[in-house]
């Protein structure tokens, strides 16, 4: 099995979700580093990354990735 993102990784992106923005520099470098590999829709880390560097972001679809970011099944 392919891990797609390492566990600091994982964790820098829960950290922005969770609202701390000194983690959004290793969130976005996960992000650049896994994206173009496996696609944003492998993980829903990478999607809700793709919602918070999006230009125009969707607030409701950012929602939805946070809480599933923040709260993995």
């Amino acid at each position: 099995m392919t891990t797609i993102l390492t566990d600091a990784e994982r964790a820098a992106i829960s950290r922005v979700a969770a609202g701390d923005k000194i983690s959004l520099d290793d969130a976005r470098a996960a992000f650049r580093r896994a994206a173009p590999k496996y696609g944003v829709e492998a993980c829903v880390e990478l999607q809700f990354m793709s919602e918070v560097l999006a230009p125009v972001p969707d607030l409701l679809l950012r929602a939805k990735y946070r809480k599933a970011v923040l709260n993995p099944a």
